[in-house]
């Protein structure tokens, strides 16, 4: 009942067949392409998706593969039968979607995305967050503003945030030595002062954790310098994450939040004003479709055919029955830790530097959606539990979204705080096992004590009564005692850099789209899963001859100011000598 009442609102928008992959298209299609442009796009996540985008505006035929459902990771998941009384089923999420200010790529196909009443598309879609907030246990919480532009009306604080937030940071300044401070700032100029080349040669071969020396200072370092912010930037740890994709998109997010660096209308943080299939991928999907793009889901790629050096096959598999997909040109847009799985040894010899994806890690950092039956709005973004054993993040949803929750369920339900699990593998707060260990309703109860423990210390604020259900990621599946995760995320681990692949392969129609290839934004993000499959189109036009256009591919924002400290730094690292400002920490190299 509930997904009925979905496909009827997709269709009442204007976006006939979008949520069923591959059945209908929005208008007719366009004639087919001549021959040598047909592409076969192996993964239909926001990488796939990306690139059939761009080659359908530049003529090409496009059918794309997928194993589960358009969208991947970024998909919304309605748990089938939530919905009564004709109302649509809960918005379940793998995690709540963000869309910082210096995404442009991404964003740039929202707008290319017609959405029902909108100028801008789905762009239009996106609305600002004001304010994130760092809740602790045992003390006040800290809501800290996003005031560039100062939003008019803000309603970042109450009289109570303001004193919360007025208290947090004293004892945070109580807390943090002059020593560690002057020690973090000092590291963190000297990583904004550094050449390209020591970035990548230095910096990117260590962990965050190692390069702040984690290990040397208090836990309070660690909960705001180390680990405590940095989950919200990536999928990873500080122990895990090499020092050059911490710190890349940190400085991207500090120019951010100073305005410095964002696209035309972005601000920092921005959220969809409702779920992301509804308000971006259904309609991105449905207008695909009308370009001509034919979907075809719930084939798993095993293999690829070489022969001549050259791709002339993918073998799949669908129903239990397996054939062989042909086209002109192949971009594989699957996640790395199953392309590994199509690296033969025919294909490594046609191309060695494909051996290094067999290299590259994965870690879990996975949604769990709390259906509440009162309104929430902790703070106007999202709020960062500092002291939760698994690194717990939330947004509070009906805040920033335009469909009243109570047409979703069965009418009770009136907001959705959205969290996300970052570490699956230390032992929980109250029930002492790690996540990965425990039952999904182990995990929903151990993350929502968590979370408890952070807002009610000072004041009530979360109650057992105010919870109509949960919802766990379908990814995360019971195994003996456990769970395994089916979708982890690819992470960047100290030397990563040399071991991810380029868009374009030694196989002259063989491509590579994804998060996990070289990218400008380098971490793990929607961004670098587009950006991903531009540079896949763009390889793929070069090698067609095409004279179409070249996709943009977006270049963080680089401040002057540091211009001239970086050419010094760049003769002093061929020189094999260590950063000017690096006085605090003498390892070198």
């Amino acid at each position: 009942m509930g997904e009925t009442t979905r496909r009827r609102f997709l269709r009442d928008a204007g976006l006939v067949g979008a949520a069923t992959a591959g059945v209908m298209a929005m208008g007719p299609a366009p004639a087919r392409a001549a021959g040598g442009k047909r592409v076969a796009v192996l993964g239909g996540g926001v990488a796939g998706l990306s690139a059939a985008h761009e080659l359908a505006d530049r003529g090409f035929q496009v059918d794309v593969y997928e194993r589960t459902a358009l969208g991947g990771k970024a998909r919304s998941i309605f748990p089938p039968g939530t919905g009564t009384g004709g109302r649509l089923d809960l918005p379940g999420e793998h995690g709540f979607r963000f869309f910082p200010g210096f995404y442009f790529n991404l964003t740039d196909n929202m707008r290319r995305t017609p959405f029902p009443g909108n100028k801008n598309g789905c762009w239009d879609n996106l609305v600002r967050a004001d304010a994130y907030m760092m809740a602790r246990q045992g003390r006040p919480d800290l809501t800290i503003p996003f005031p560039f532009p100062l939003p008019p009306n803000s309603s970042i604080y109450d009289k109570a945030s303001f004193l919360a937030t007025i208290q947090s940071g004293l004892q945070t300044v109580a807390k943090l030595s002059l020593t560690e401070a002057a020690f973090a700032a000092q590291k963190l100029l000297v990583y904004v002062t550094s050449c390209d080349a020591r970035k990548l040669g230095q910096w990117e071969n260590i962990t965050w954790s190692d390069y702040i020396r984690a290990d040397r200072f208090s836990d309070e370092y660690n909960k705001f310098i180390a680990d405590g912010t940095i989950r919200n930037l990536a999928a990873t740890k500080s122990k895990d994450a090499s020092t050059h994709s911490i710190a890349k998109v940190g400085e991207a997010t500090v120019w951010s939040i100073l305005d410095l660096g964002n696209e035309p209308g972005g601000t920092v943080d921005r959220v969809l004003d409702g779920s992301t299939s509804e308000m971006w991928l259904d309609p991105w999907i449905a207008h695909l479709k009308s370009l001509g793009v034919t979907f075809h889901v719930g084939y798993n790629v095993d293999s690829l055919q070489i022969s001549g050096g050259a791709i002339t096959g993918a073998g799949v598999t669908a129903n239990g029955s397996s054939s062989t997909v042909t086209a002109d040109y192949y971009i594989v847009s699957m996640p790395c830790e199953r392309a590994v799985n199509l690296l033969s040894t025919d294909i490594l010899k046609a191309d060695p530097s494909l051996a290094g994806i067999k290299g590259l890690r994965t870690d879990w950092m996975t949604g769990l959606q709390f259906f509440l039956k009162k309104k929430l709005p902790l703070a106007p973004g999202h709020v960062n539990y500092g002291d939760s054993a698994w690194a717990v993040t939330s947004i509070s949803q009906e805040q920033f979204w335009k469909r009243d929750f109570s047409t979703y369920g069965d009418g009770t339900v009136q907001d959705c705080l959205s969290s996300i699990i970052s570490d699956w593998f230390t032992p929980g707060t109250f029930n002492k096992k790690k996540a990965s260990e425990c039952t999904p309703a182990e995990i929903a109860a151990e993350t929502w004590a968590e979370i408890k423990a952070h807002l009610n210390d000072t004041g009530t604020v979360l109650t057992d009564d105010m919870l109509h259900s949960w919802f766990l990621d379908p990814a995360i599946v019971r195994s003996g005692s456990g769970v395994t995760n089916d979708t982890p995320l690819f992470i960047q681990q100290p030397g990563s850099w040399k071991l991810r692949p380029d868009a374009k392969t030694k196989i002259p129609n063989l491509f590579l789209a994804g998060d996990w290839v070289k990218t400008p934004i380098n971490v793990t993000t929607m961004e670098g899963a587009n950006q991903g499959g531009r540079q896949a189109v763009n390889a793929l036009l070069d090698a067609a001859g095409s004279t179409a256009s070249r996709c943009s591919v977006h270049q963080l924002y680089e401040s002057p100011l540091w211009t001239l400290f970086k050419a010094n730094d760049k003769a002093r690292y061929a020189l094999g000598l260590p950063h000017e400002f690096d006085i605090l920490d003498p390892r070198w190299p």
